[in-house]
């Protein structure tokens, strides 16, 4: 995936106008990245510092929340411990020696409703673009369109008509999880759901479809990308399932994807690339891989290259969480 597909997507906090910039087409240009990545996750809040001078990760640390501390919904409060989550940031932040910003948040996935929608044609101008995609996103929100956040990449369709990847999300809840940085000093430049983070790390040159599946204890993400484009998104809670349910659980919507893929888009997958966080089983991907039959591989074959002097620990930390991260990089100027 391109620039365009990790753009800004939402507001960032100061900019003059409420309506963010669609992420168009943009050639190979690469993204600038601040300074500091945070990413939250119900589980626990990661933190990467950005070397200067290269495309590698200076330092990264995690801290673990306690359960119920963040519950990722679209339509309601997210950090239901604002204290544990601003006191863990600033943890986060004190080890990395990164208080000083600019920085990047990284969402769960539960808080972004992402939808790919079709049109006959679109106006030329973006304000009526984005009045069209409003009206189309308004029966998707379970909360007032007017409340969102939008923006979207539009892409023409192999046969005829126009194709919008649209990302919509409650303007209260970014001020949330921004909120929660208050202690540290620096704007929020980049907010993105975390498997758009990942999709720098799939393969443009694919001959056919792949199937991106990011996994995690409370929630699966299921990315159909052909290219450069987002043809399918899929999400679902996982919350309270164990190793084995949750490993059906998977392939139940894996495969429901896959169907999904061949009826509707007529897009055959040959691949399948799997993020896990934190690791899955031994065997667990093995069983998956033959449950699909198809060829299941890693998002991330070696995280620890991405790092610049990092210690054992931080290695075992980038390798074990940072695959967001990596997938930024990866695409970094």
């Amino acid at each position: 995936m391109n620039e365009a597909t990790i753009r800004q997507f939402f507001k960032r906090k100061g900019a003059a106008s409420e309506t963010p910039r669609p992420f168009r087409a943009a050639g190979r240009r690469k993204l600038s990245l601040p300074a500091t990545l945070i990413e939250f996750q119900p589980e626990y809040i990661l933190g990467a510092r950005l070397a200067r001078t290269s495309r590698k990760v200076a330092s990264v640390a995690l801290a673990d929340l306690s359960p119920g501390c963040l519950a990722p919904l679209f339509a309601r409060p997210n950090i239901l411990n604002p204290d544990e989550a601003a006191r863990k940031v600033a943890a986060v932040a004190k080890v990395l020696d990164g208080e000083k910003g600019p920085f990047g948040l990284l969402l769960p996935d539960g808080v972004v409703r992402v939808s790919v929608l079709d049109f006959e044609t679109l106006p030329d101008r973006h304000k009526e673009q984005e009045s069209l995609i409003r009206w189309k996103m308004k029966p998707l929100l379970p909360y007032p369109v007017e409340e969102a956040r939008i923006s979207f990449e539009l892409a023409a369709k192999d046969t005829a008509g126009v194709e919008a990847v649209v990302m919509a999300i409650r303007k209260s809840l970014v001020d949330e999880y921004e909120a929660v940085l208050d202690s540290l000093n620096g704007e929020v430049t980049l907010v993105l759901p975390s498997s758009a983070a990942l999709l720098p790390l799939m393969d443009e040159e694919a001959p056919a479809g792949e199937l991106l599946l990011n996994i995690s204890p409370t929630h699966l993400t299921a990315v159909v990308a052909k290219g450069q484009h987002v043809r399918l998104w899929r999400s679902q809670t996982m919350t309270g399932k164990t190793s084995g349910e949750g490993l059906a659980a998977v392939s139940e919507e894996a495969l429901r994807t896959l169907a999904a893929s061949h009826d509707h888009l007529g897009l055959e997958i040959n691949r399948v690339r799997v993020c896990s966080r934190p690791s899955v089983p031994p065997g667990w991907v093995a069983d998956l891989g033959r449950k699909l039959s198809r060829d299941i591989g890693d998002v991330v074959t070696n995280a620890r290259a991405l790092g610049a002097k990092l210690s054992d620990e931080e290695g075992d930390i980038l390798s074990e969480f940072g695959a967001t991260v990596c997938g930024l990089v990866a695409n970094a100027t």
